[in-house]
């Protein structure tokens, strides 16, 4: 825990001795932690300049803590100074990096990344570095595992970053991803919408990179293309915001769908139902979402139709529409 702070594990271990026996010397203090006098000495020489131990007056080398409510703080504090100086200086080296970049040749506002693991860390960086929005149009194959929570997305929504992302349906019935992956995100504040055929995979940050899929071999993805700012950009944001308003709102943020005042409430499963439904997904693929067998889900289905006074499951759909269950797409301007 205490390795930022420049104390590597055997200096932590001395240190804790030392707190817990003060005045201990370099002999004892093997003996405690069944280090070499070696180890031990060098541990106590970074203690000493950490300023978080000093010797004793006296013949016999010992050895005395400082207390850790100060020394440490002040450590934390050094630390956070350094940090608040690199920030400044990332700052400045990242507005050097944009005027350059509005300034070159055509040649390099695409940069080509080869093999999986390159992707990969690309696609990292890219939604880490992002300050206020990530756009995204998603379709297999993946990066990484589709029915996995991504951790990287639910750090950067925590920064309050704007997540849109639009699913090809072909993902959203990959089984386990509506429960493994999106219920999570969706949590965490991502607005999502799905349509059939998203014409490519992609992830704009900022609108100042965005990333493409260019190559997929077999169920990896081994090349991608980052553009920088340029008409191609614009032309990417444009294609992702058309796309937008034409895909279909899975939910509302948190993963619930609206409701309405003095409207009926879906229960939590029929939110997801109707989410799942809403997205295109037939009885089959619902059924594998939600680890139903298919005769409970009928069964499920049946019984939300009739708390909606519906017989068919159109009718079904305008009742769940007029209650807010579902959210409308985008009217044209």
């Amino acid at each position: 825990m205490l390795d930022v702070l420049g104390l590597d594990p055997t200096g932590q271990l001395v240190y804790q001795s030392l707190i817990r026996q003060p005045g201990t010397s370099v002999e004892s203090l093997a003996t405690m932690t069944r280090l070499s006098p070696q180890q031990i000495q060098d541990s106590l020489d970074s203690l000493e300049t950490l300023g978080l131990a000093s010797r004793m007056p006296g013949l016999l080398a010992r050895f005395t803590p400082a207390p850790p409510e100060v020394a440490l703080e002040t450590l934390i504090e050094q630390k956070e100074s350094e940090l608040r100086r690199a920030r400044v200086a990332a700052a400045q080296i990242s507005e050097t990096y944009r005027r350059a970049a509005s300034t070159r040749h055509p040649a390099e506002l695409v940069e080509i990344i080869t093999g999986r693991e390159a992707v990969e860390q690309r696609a990292v960086q890219l939604m880490h570095g992002v300050q206020t929005e990530l756009c995204g149009t998603d379709r297999p194959p993946h990066v990484g595992d589709p029915i996995r929570t991504n951790q990287t997305e639910l750090v950067t929504l925590a920064r309050g970053v704007t997540y849109r992302v639009i699913y090809d349906q072909a993902t959203v019935e990959i089984p386990g991803w509506w429960t493994g992956h999106y219920e999570s995100v969706a949590a965490a504040g991502e607005q999502a919408r799905v349509m059939s055929g998203v014409p490519v995979k992609m992830f704009v940050a900022d609108r100042r990179l965005a990333l493409v899929a260019m190559q997929a071999d077999g169920d990896t993805i081994e090349a991608c293309v980052i553009v920088h700012p340029s008409e191609l950009l614009d032309a990417l944001c444009s294609l992702f915001e058309a796309l937008w308003r034409q895909a279909v709102p899975i939910s509302s943020d948190n993963g619930t769908p609206p409701t309405v005042a003095g409207h009926l409430v879906p229960t939590a499963f029929e939110a997801t139902l109707v989410a799942l439904l809403t997205a295109g997904l037939g009885d089959e693929a619902i059924s594998r979402q939600t680890g139903l067998s298919y005769r409970t889900l009928q069964r499920r289905v049946r019984q939300m139709m009739d708390r909606l006074g519906a017989r068919t499951r159109f009718q079904a759909g305008l009742r769940a529409a007029f209650h807010g269950w579902v959210q409308p797409p985008d009217l044209p301007d």
